[in-house]
């Protein structure tokens, strides 16, 4: 499960899904391409990975909430392969 959304200039990022080797890096370098940068984050791999983070881009241009939504669940699902859904839509 991915959840963005925007506030004021920062995008809030809320993700959930099954544990997986590398996960953490994938969303990060997600976030790298669009150039968001990571102001703060929690992230915990007790049962399941979950994340939350607040990021804010890198220059002026504005970043759509849907498309920082499919560049983390195709981070997600390039390290695990498994089945993600949106579940905005």
């Amino acid at each position: 499960e991915v959840e963005v959304e925007k506030v004021g200039e920062e995008f809030v990022v809320k993700v959930s899904c099954n544990k997986g080797r590398d996960k953490l890096i994938s969303i990060l370098e997600a976030f790298e391409e669009l150039g968001l940068n990571v102001v703060r984050a929690r992230v915990n791999c007790s049962h399941f990975f979950t994340m939350e983070a607040i990021a804010v881009a890198q220059d002026q241009k504005t970043t759509d909430i849907n498309d920082v939504t499919q560049a983390i669940l195709m981070a997600i699902e390039k390290q695990g392969g498994e089945h993600i859904k949106d579940f905005r839509q």
